[in-house]
């Protein structure tokens, strides 16, 4: 008994969560020192990946594996010694040391919590608000005592919610009949360009031969899941498509529900991918169609261990290699565009997170390959922003490869906004190709591209201002990106209650506004501004309709916390005069609560035309601070 204890005391206590994620270093004491002086709870939830190197299975796969095998065998589960490898276990679901009742579903190794988020914004404000009078300062103060007690009581709310939505799940595969109408019509001029390219990361051929294979029934159980996954996915797109181009009403109905049921058996198929498959394009296919089934249903977890099982699956079969190249497919070349994406896009929002895929895509990666049909302008616009984000991944703070030169930031800054200006022009040219648009609803698909357009801008514009050498001036343009990306995503819920399909931007991994709306909440408490309130309102009823993982329902609990302390600068008649908005110079955001929010475009769109994009003589006056500063010391999220 005494060994053991001696041997307990022995154990070093872990790094806690939050000096883990910011990189720093911990004292492993607990509490923290760290977390004692931001006056924070010291956590140790996430998973150590270290543990499960003695719980290696004994005999259950062979050397001959391939490396991506072992890899997830290896640091991803545990795996009881007595099972077989045969056995069927969900391919992002299982991590080390996690309860299976656990409503916050896997943990990825480093814990992305708004909570910390806020708590880090709600300080910093205190510290550097000091003009601040003692009533709107006790607001921060409460705002920051609700965030401590807000942790146990979401994730009940989480456990309550999924106990009551458990449903069952019929496995479905499309007829003979269904599959040869979608084979015909996929690549058909019944859909615009924009539809097409959606659907490259799957040949036709090899699609076919999926969809023959589930009908003769005579393929392994694992790789009938995997077909299962990638036919059915494309089945739910493809009706969806249809559906949005069907005049009948009736029969839009019954394709509607059909569409569900092929969602619902491939999203179940999905969770029974074997961890220990061996690396395919098949299975990257079968990922990548997962993001896309999951894509605005606000299960962030599931979406990040996705995007990341991609990534390394394309790793695995050197996909990038081949791409650069000029030797990949045509399936094999949108995977890997896909994962390319989707990586930068995640690795930017984790902002402690480096990219999986460490490549450098060339502008001109397109010529390597004529003779294939070109990419429309609505993907490369995407891929764009893509190659944006990567610039953008290594300033991000506590991040591995970041930049401690101003002026490097500053000369790349400019470069950057340059590229968002050409960016922005071309979003508004393919605003007015109709004829590119047949199957998908212009609205919601340019509602979805602006908000990750406006995401990059407002962490460009908030690196940009926290260059401590340049001037200090307004902020305007970094509210105002702030305002117009919480406005498209109000737009793209409003669209979603129609039922019409976001094709493009997997929106889950974006879902965190919360730098956008902290900067808008900072400002509702310095100035009173009755449209950033508003827009505040917005959201949060956006946030209701949607999803029910742990980090999503935190995030909503804390912006209804905050719309409460907001509200009493709006109830005090005293606080009449300062209830005037400020000038705004374009879009009125100050439309009352569940009026859609107009996106306007081209030359309307005053504030991006006038005040962002001035030219580089004026580009320094655009990214400056005042002494109340709304900005953000952590993230982009």
């Amino acid at each position: 008994m005494s060994t053991e204890l001696s041997l307990e005391r022995q154990v070093p206590q872990l790094v806690c969560d939050l000096c883990h994620s910011r990189k720093v270093r911990c004292d492993r004491r607990d509490p923290c020192g760290n977390c004692q002086d931001a006056g924070i709870s010291c956590n140790r939830r996430r998973a150590v990946k270290r543990k499960c190197l003695s719980s290696r299975p004994q005999g259950g796969y062979s050397r001959s594996s391939s490396r991506s095998s072992r890899r997830r065998a290896t640091p991803d589960h545990q795996v009881d010694g007595s099972n077989s490898t045969n056995e069927v276990l969900p391919v992002v679901r299982s991590v080390p040391s996690r309860n299976l009742n656990d409503p916050r579903g896997p943990k990825t190794g480093v814990v992305y919590d708004p909570v910390y988020d806020a708590q880090m914004t709600i300080q910093y404000h205190l510290y550097r608000l000091p003009g601040l009078s003692l009533d709107r300062r006790s607001v921060l103060e409460t705002a920051l005592s609700v965030i401590k007690i807000l942790s146990d009581n979401s994730r009940a709310l989480v456990q309550d919610s999924l106990n009551n939505r458990q449903e069952e799940v019929y496995s479905r595969s499309p007829s003979i009949e269904f599959l040869t109408w979608m084979l015909k019509d996929i690549r058909s001029n019944r859909f615009g360009t924009f539809v097409m390219d959606y659907f490259r990361h799957i040949s036709i051929p090899k699609l076919k031969q999926m969809g023959l294979s589930l009908l003769r029934n005579k393929i392994p159980t694992r790789e009938s899941i995997i077909y299962t996954v990638c036919v059915n996915s494309v089945a739910y797109k493809f009706i969806s498509t249809v559906i949005n181009l069907e005049e009948d009403t009736d029969l839009a109905l019954e394709l509607r529900k059909n569409a569900k049921e092929y969602l619902a058996s491939a999203q179940a198929a999905l969770k029974q991918i074997p961890l220990l498959v061996v690396p395919s394009l098949a299975l990257l296919q079968a990922i990548i169609c997962g993001i896309f089934l999951h894509q605005g249903s606000g299960d962030v977890d599931l979406s990040v261990e996705l995007t990341k099982a991609a990534c390394n699956t394309c790793i695995d079969l050197n996909l990038q290699t081949k791409v650069l190249c000029g030797t990949a497919s045509e399936e094999e070349l949108f995977c890997f565009l896909w994962c390319y994406t989707m990586d930068r896009n995640y690795a930017f929002k984790s902002r402690t997170s480096r990219c999986l895929l460490d490549v450098q895509l060339p502008s001109t990666f397109n010529d390597l390959y004529p003779a294939y049909p070109p990419m429309a302008e609505h993907f490369l616009i995407y891929l764009d922003l893509a190659r944006v984000q990567d610039t953008v991944v290594s300033y991000l703070p506590d991040n591995s490869l970041n930049h401690h030169n101003p002026s490097l930031m500053y000369g790349t800054g400019e470069y950057m906004l340059l590229q968002m200006q050409y960016i922005e022009q071309r979003m508004n040219n393919i605003a007015l190709l109709s004829s590119e648009w047949k199957g998908l609803d212009s609205q919601p698909e340019m509602s979805a591209l602006k908000f990750a357009y406006q995401s990059v801008m407002t962490g460009i514009l908030y690196l940009l201002q926290s260059d401590s050498g340049q001037p200090t001036r307004s902020t305007e343009s970094y509210l105002q990106s702030a305002r117009e990306e919480l406005s498209a995503l109000v737009s793209m819920c409003h669209t979603a209650e129609k039922q019409t399909a976001v094709n493009f931007l997997n929106w889950t991994i974006l879902l965190y506004p919360a730098t956008a709306y902290l900067v808008l909440f900072c400002n509702v408490v310095a100035t009173s501004d009755v449209g950033d309130f508003n827009l505040m309102k917005a959201i949060a009823d956006c946030l209701t309709q949607t999803g029910l993982s742990y980090p999503l329902v935190q995030l909503r609990t804390l912006y209804q916390k905050f719309l409460g302390l907001s509200q009493e600068f709006f109830n005090d008649e005293r606080n009449a005069l300062q209830r005037i908005p400020s000038p705004r110079l374009g879009s009125p955001l100050s439309n009352p609560v569940g009026n859609p929010f107009a996106l306007t475009w081209g030359e309307d769109d005053l504030v991006f035309n006038q005040f962002v994009f001035t030219g580089a003589e004026s580009f320094s006056g655009m990214f400056s601070m005042p002494d109340v500063d709304p900005s953000l010391p952590y993230s982009f999220d």
